[in-house]
């Protein structure tokens, strides 16, 4: 029997995988999005009860593509036949099962799909409960969730900076690694009209080597930057740590982050001040909260990262509401339509903050119909 009386156990798993063009391309600097991509998982229960959850899908451009055998071949034969309920369990069936492919192969690809399969199975267990998910990671610490914007537009970022300041919000994240001056001019004109009331982020994707990346954030200093992201390898912990320890501008980064070993290295040896986890990434809610645990025993704040569907988005909302540590959330405010529509209410956003759902598991609702508008067939 499981924890809570009943026999239950999983009959499906199946992979959605969805897309829709953008009006504009978006451009980071490791390349352009013209296509959204988003990745669900809806996770059925022999007494009916439906879970869904999310995978990152924006990064490479196959991303959905390879999901779909991820999950078919690697993720559903683990899991049909076990009880949803015994989330910790399955989670390490999913881990121990597929983590050596992981290495030789992608670790992010494995832990992207076993996030939205954990995501799927807490959602199931607060609707056998009852109870919305900020419950059952230990209670509701607060109702309201302060963002930052990501995503703002490149072809007017000053004008897109001010208005989004007028709705409320008081912390906006720039994306540079375009170049020097690009990027100077972009961040001395957006505070400049923003004033220093409002805390600007700046994310490099990675774009420098240790010395550019000291250049730069030598550079940044008198813009008054709440944090620099990522701003070398992800993985380049010792050169993080150098950078650290020459600039005054905290430093954040985690998103590339897959498992603990990835956090207790990037933790200990990174010199961040910011950890950013992303439950669609991170081995979701079993797999980020073991980061999380570590990041406060050191006395590093957590700021999740999420970049996907709003469904993914209320998981996110979800453990930043329970977690005293986790201080805000980044929100994206691109141009995206599909991002909102798979839900059939929208999160509420206003002034600067996300109102978590209330309902039981993950308290929100997917739009059947969209969903079958923007699916992409795969061939098995």
């Amino acid at each position: 029997m499981s924890e809570v009386g009943l026999e239950m156990r999983i009959v499906d798993v199946e992979y959605i995988p969805l897309e829709a063009e953008l009006e504009k391309p978006l451009v980071l600097s490791v390349g352009e999005i013209r296509r959204r991509p988003f990745a669900l998982v809806r996770v059925e229960t022999d007494n009916g009860v439906v879970g869904y959850g999310e995978a990152f899908a924006n990064f490479p451009p196959w991303s959905i593509y390879e999901k779909y055998y991820t999950f078919e071949r690697g993720v559903k034969p683990l899991i049909l036949g076990e009880d949803p309920l015994k989330i910790e369990k399955v989670w390490w069936k999913m881990y121990t099962g597929l983590y050596r492919w992981g290495l030789m192969w992608g670790k992010g690809a494995v832990m992207q799909a076993i996030s939205a399969v954990d995501i799927a199975l807490w959602d199931i267990k607060g609707k056998v409960l009852g109870e919305p998910i900020y419950d059952l990671l230990g209670g509701l610490y607060r109702e309201e969730i302060p963002l930052y914007a990501t995503g703002i537009s490149m072809d007017d970022p000053v004008g897109h900076a001010k208005r989004l300041v007028s709705k409320g919000y008081r912390a906006l994240k720039l994306r540079v690694g375009f170049g020097v001056e690009r990027d100077l001019e972009l961040v001395r004109r957006v505070r400049e009209k923003v004033g220093r009331d409002v805390w600007i982020m700046v994310d490099a994707n990675m774009a420098w080597d240790r010395w550019q990346a000291l250049r730069m954030a030598k550079a940044f200093e008198k813009f008054d930057i709440f944090w620099l992201e990522e701003p070398v390898r992800a993985d380049d912990y010792e050169a993080m740590k150098w950078l650290s320890e020459k600039t005054e501008i905290p430093l954040a980064a985690g998103e590339n982050a897959h498992d603990i070993f990835d956090f207790k290295a990037l933790l200990l040896e990174g010199g961040i001040r910011f950890f950013m986890p992303d439950v669609s990434k991170a081995g979701g809610f079993t797999g980020v909260l073991r980061g999380i645990s570590l990041a406060e025993s050191l006395g590093i704040t957590c700021s999740p990262h999420y970049y996907g569907s709003d469904l993914g988005f209320a998981a996110s909302l979800h453990l930043v509401a329970s977690k005293t540590i986790c201080a805000f959330i980044q929100r994206d405010v691109s141009p995206a339509p599909l991002r909102e529509r798979v839900l059939k209410t929208r999160i509420r956003i206003e002034n600067g903050y996300a109102h978590v759902p209330r309902g039981p598991g993950l308290g929100v609702e997917i739009d059947e119909d969209v969903i079958e508008e923007h699916r992409v067939e795969i061939g098995a």
